[in-house]
């Protein structure tokens, strides 16, 4: 749900998408047309791209298979409460439509007639129509994914409706080192609840632009469509779980799931955790090897519950890149000088799962 799609329907990044039958339809709920490609809105071809765009050797997605409807509900040119009458609207139809997941890129705080306008103390996830009705989608069987809203730097600070639902996973924004982003609007909800849900990549994010080109840009709004694209293959893999129960298991896969905070929420999603913790696969094997230290500068070591003389190592970069590999004992350290900064992975033979650090 979102401001347009203007170009969809020609680019090449969509082209796999239009072949595999992937775009079923939507709406336009403002020019009351089906013809959802009509408008010049671009926010929503950016959303979508994250999810769905494909470019071979170049760009993809976090759902590149997945089937989407698209519904116009945002409009530039204004700012009313109409707009969260449109998105219930669309709710509605994509309920009944047999959709599963709802992406939503927008979020509603203050509007162009003062006296519609909500306050911060509204955030409570049952004073928003659309709040109410994110809530609604959620019990209906449907798993909202919204945006937690770029409002970090600004007097209102916090989450947005309908990010305040408890019914949606809202995400928040960090750049490429984990950092939470300035603008990333910030928990937690009116009656004190962890919002944001969790955080995703949402400074330079990678986009797919009107023109067709590669492009990056800022925003929650990118990092919430990048986590929704993931919880589909997440449920896709998980078919018979409820969406409450896929929710939770992304928030419990958060690397700071014990201590949440109001920047963070439960923190970064760790989506191999997330199925093994669904899944019941054997999950003590998270805890076989850690870091002595992490963020690292010029080496870092591992700490075994066991002993070992050559395992080897590989360490990806956050594209899944190949940086770094070789072998090392118990006790041995990795040289990692000639990385740059960011964030990476290791991975050591054998272990399944990988351990995220942060190169400074």
């Amino acid at each position: 749900m979102d401001n347009g799609f203007v170009n969809v329907d020609t680019i090449e990044a969509f082209d796999r998408a239009r072949e595999n039958n992937l775009l079923l339809g939507g709406y336009d709920f403002e020019d009351k047309t089906d013809d959802i490609y009509a408008h010049t809105g671009s926010h929503g071809t950016n959303v979508l791209s994250t999810m769905l765009g494909y470019i071979e050797n170049s760009f993809a997605g976090t759902a590149i298979d997945a089937q989407y409807y698209l519904f116009r509900t945002e409009v530039d040119a204004s700012e009313t409460p109409k707009e969260e009458a449109y998105w219930i609207a669309a709710a509605e139809m994509a309920d009944s439509l047999g959709v599963d997941i709802i992406n939503t890129s927008l979020g509603y705080s203050t509007f162009q007639d003062a006296k519609y306008n909500y306050a911060t103390s509204d955030m409570d996830g049952e004073t928003a129509f659309i709040s109410q009705a994110a809530s609604i989608a959620l019990e209906k069987g449907m798993l909202p994914v919204t945006s937690a809203g770029n409002s970090g730097s600004s007097s209102w600070g916090i989450i947005t409706a309908p990010a305040d639902s408890p019914g949606t996973l809202a995400i928040g924004a960090v750049n490429y080192l984990g950092n939470v982003a300035s603008f990333s609007s910030r928990g937690y909800s009116a009656d004190g609840r962890v919002k944001p849900d969790v955080m995703a990549m949402g400074v330079t994010s990678s986009v797919i632009s009107s023109s067709g080109s590669i492009a990056t840009s800022n925003g929650t709004s990118f990092s919430g469509p990048i986590t929704c694209g993931a919880v589909a293959c997440l449920w896709q893999s998980l078919p018979d779980y409820a969406p409450t129960e896929i929710m939770e298991a992304v928030r419990e896969s958060g690397h700071i799931y014990a201590t949440p905070n109001q920047d963070y929420g439960y923190g970064i999603p760790n989506f191999l955790a997330a199925y093994n913790l669904l899944s019941n696969e054997d999950f003590e094997y998270i805890t076989q090897f850690s870091l002595l230290e992490n963020p690292v500068s010029d080496s870092i070591q591992l700490k075994f519950p066991f002993e070992t003389t050559n395992t080897n190592y590989r360490i990806f970069d956050i594209t899944g890149q190949l940086s770094l590999n070789g072998n090392c004992g118990t006790h041995e350290t990795i040289d990692v000088n000639n990385l740059s900064e960011g964030i990476y992975f290791l991975q050591l033979e054998d272990v399944q799962n990988l351990i995220k650090f942060v190169k400074n």
